[in-house]
């Protein structure tokens, strides 16, 4: 692999619009008891936009997360190690789809709508916004034994929002996630904000991009180390580098968002295809021990097939 070549890609995207310095900015601990006040303040918001009543929620602890079994197959979820919050509806993943497919204005206008009746500004502090980053659109088509084709349907519109403090993103997975079916039904929401009450620790300067590029090359060169095989100089097949602060996702506690560059490297050597998420401080003094990521299995669950739900629930 060509080092010299995978850097000069980083600097391509991460050379642009970095300051001098950044602040370090202080979260607030969290306690179980914390975690579990935003879960309730969560379900007052979704209750009060008319998405699903909470009034019978049964809530169960789970370890790192306390659940709330809503009306209807509906359910809430808040992580005690970062706050982070997410709402399942009872669909089914091919109830209520769209009757055509949409404009991808039309589907943004929808999704914006939708995320002005929950509210969600409000869960950024005076320093921080939340701006739309981007749309997905959950499609399906079936074909009968003859091979013909059905019309493409339109199942779910996703829109996603990254959080900013003082213009600086806060990278990691979306810091909103909103899913609507085709009769405008939440079928899921998911919000990663850490809490933060502004508290500036220290304003560090901030490393040259070329050198967050050259640490980020070498620390790949570590991840895949010595083989017996050498790799072919244009082994990548995409590279591309962020400056922003660093979520360290909804399963870890975290004491500051401190500024990183995050890389994501995808390789592709023959018939085998690896992605990695890389991070290195932005600042010379570091403050955060910065994981590989994609070295933790996810944890799946199977969702059941329930009824909608709705405010009028039993």
């Amino acid at each position: 692999m060509n080092q010299q070549t995978l850097i000069d890609n980083l600097m391509k995207t991460g050379a642009h619009a970095v300051p001098g310095r950044a602040d370090v900015i202080a979260l607030t601990p969290l306690t179980r008891d914390d975690a579990r006040a935003g879960m309730n303040r969560f379900l007052t918001a979704l209750h009060e936009a008319d998405i699903c009543r909470h009034d019978r929620a049964n809530l169960a602890d789970r370890g790192e997360r306390s659940v709330a079994h809503l009306a209807d197959g509906a359910r809430a979820v808040v992580y005690h190690a970062s706050g982070a919050l997410q709402y399942v509806s009872g669909l089914a993943p091919f109830q209520a789809p769209y009757e055509r497919l949409e404009e991808t204005p039309a589907l943004v206008r929808q999704l914006e709508q939708a995320a002005q009746r929950l509210d969600l500004a409000a869960w950024v502090n005076e320093r921080g916004n939340l701006a739309f980053e981007r749309l997905w659109q959950t499609k399906a088509r079936g074909a009968d034994r003859d091979q013909r084709l059905s019309d493409t349907l339109l199942v779910r519109a996703t829109g996603a929002w990254r959080h900013a403090v003082d213009e600086i993103p806060v990278l990691g997975a979306a810091s909103v996630a909103l899913r609507l079916a085709g009769d405008g039904t939440v079928d899921a929401l998911s919000m990663r904000i850490r809490h933060s009450d502004a508290e500036v620790l220290d304003t560090a300067p901030v490393i040259e991009a070329e050198l967050a590029a050259r640490q980020l090359a070498e620390r790949l060169a570590g991840v895949l180390g010595k083989s017996k095989e050498r790799l072919p100089a244009d082994v990548v097949q995409s590279a591309a580098m962020r400056f922003g602060y660093l979520d360290l996702g909804r399963r870890k506690a975290q004491r500051v968002l401190a500024p990183a560059y995050v890389a994501q490297i995808v390789l592709q050597h023959r018939l085998e295809r690896q992605a990695y998420v890389l991070a290195v401080s932005a600042t010379e003094r570091p403050y955060l021990e910065l994981p590989l990521f994609g070295s933790e299995a996810p944890q799946l669950r199977a969702r059941g097939m329930h009824p909608v739900c709705r405010d009028d629930a039993s």
